[in-house]
């Protein structure tokens, strides 16, 4: 099903519409007469469509780095006992199993029983998320909130909403190493920065907007992560 136009491009702002998807549908139900069962249903395939998004997509990328680990101990380790591969273990807090196409079929419910029911209306359609609006301007002194999680080979990923800024600067604190700066345009930023092979250091990574080539708003509050050289 091709991607309708009021669901986010960027990852960050994906989980963000589903979060409010799940939230705020329930409250319409009764309004526009939809039955309980499909409503349920929907709300099931937003939990799988999360889950996929956010912490199954997070784990996985914490994988690989166990894995090339083991790569090496197979090789060249000296582990007592016969190999034992590794496998990718789930997340905790998976929802309830569904067929395939979780995120087509919540597009299908919003836009064929949502959308067509008699009792529907614009404001309703702007709460779900599922209505275009008048571009949202930049709130005075907004501040970014992230979240930061491991990916690819042990790095840090910082996961930031892009709602209608530009994008945002970025500062990582990594004690001894000193201060490092950037910018991202597009969600999300990756750290390409590890502590030597075997050591940890506690980093603080704090973000500021972007909005038409300017620093807008203020710096989110500092946000701490250890990072672990492999």
């Amino acid at each position: 099903m091709k991607q309708p136009r009021y669901f986010p491009l960027a990852h960050g702002d994906q989980i963000v519409w589903l979060q409010n998807a799940k939230t705020k549908l329930p409250n319409y139900a009764a309004t526009m007469s939809l039955p309980d069962a499909d409503v349920t249903a929907c709300l099931l395939d937003i939990d799988n469509a999360l889950y996929a998004l956010d912490a199954y997509r997070g784990g996985v990328a914490n994988f690989p780095a166990a894995a090339y680990e083991r790569i090496k101990e197979v090789l060249h380790g000296s582990i007592a006992g016969n190999v034992a591969w590794l496998t990718f273990g789930a997340p905790l807090g998976t929802p309830a199993a569904v067929p395939y196409g979780c995120l087509d079929r919540v597009f299908t419910y919003l836009e064929e029983e949502v959308l067509k029911s008699p009792a529907y209306t614009k404001a309703i359609g702007l709460d779900l998320g599922i209505e275009t609006s008048a571009p949202v301007l930049p709130a005075v002194g907004a501040a970014p909130q992230f979240s930061i999680r491991t990916t690819d080979g042990s790095k840090a990923e910082v996961v930031w909403p892009k709602g209608p800024y530009d994008g945002v600067r970025i500062e990582v604190d990594r004690g001894a190493a000193g201060l490092l700066t950037d910018i991202d345009l597009r969600p999300n930023y990756t750290l390409n920065w590890l502590p030597p092979a075997g050591t940890s250091v506690i980093i603080k990574v704090r973000l500021m907007y972007i909005y038409k080539g300017q620093d807008t708003g203020n710096w989110s509050p500092w946000q701490q992560w250890t990072l672990t050289g492999v």
